[in-house]
């Protein structure tokens, strides 16, 4: 019933986390309903957003200039940083107005039987940094769930290496299972406040 570019659409929306085949199908037939102004302004905004968008240079938040606006906020600590798996946790955080270093966002976590490669390659990133900067802590802003462990334990390896870095934990505040991305402002605030 529907023809192979409808379901290539639909297939590409089905890839994106947190949405499965029925959100996918029913996004697919919201965007199709729009008033065409509305979607070619969409259309144009997305242009926009594929050809300026890059990463920053030090913590890879998505960004049009060179160095985010946190990073290249000079009130900002740049000796505490804290280490995140995505991009959401970073909005999490800054949404609190409780955090004043800067962030690293690892793309992910370290899972048993995936090759990421984003991932290696900004461990390694993370790596010369804490060779070569002044930073003096390593916040470890990972979710206590399961599938956080081995990128945790690579982390505390790190954190033998590098002995005159202070490493913490952000305080589990933040419910096992949690995600810092869905945590409250307050939940944020103590376990920042409380890091070991």
């Amino acid at each position: 019933m529907l023809i192979p570019l409808f379901k290539k659409i639909i297939n590409f929306f089905n890839s994106f986390p947190e949405i499965g085949p029925r959100q996918a199908i029913r996004l697919f037939f919201w965007i199709l309903k729009q008033p065409e102004e509305k979607k070619k302004e969409f259309l144009e905004n997305l242009k926009v957003l594929i050809e300026t968008t890059r990463f920053c240079k030090f913590c890879f938040f998505p960004t049009t200039e060179e160095y985010c606006s946190i990073c290249s906020n000079p009130k900002r600590l740049e000796e505490i940083i804290m280490v995140v798996a995505r991009e959401t946790d970073v909005l999490s955080m800054e949404t609190a107005k409780i955090f004043k270093g800067r962030y690293f966002i690892l793309g992910g976590l370290i899972l048993p039987f995936s090759e990421n490669k984003l991932i290696k390659e900004r461990l390694k990133i993370l790596e010369e940094r804490l060779e070569k900067s002044n930073i003096k802590e390593v916040i470890i802003g990972l979710p206590y769930i399961r599938e956080a462990e081995p990128t945790l334990r690579y982390l505390e390896n790190l954190s033998k290496k590098y002995v005159k870095i202070k490493f913490t934990k952000l305080a589990k505040g933040i419910p096992a299972g949690g995600e810092i991305e869905f945590s409250d402002p307050e939940t944020l605030k103590e376990a920042l406040e409380k890091r070991y």
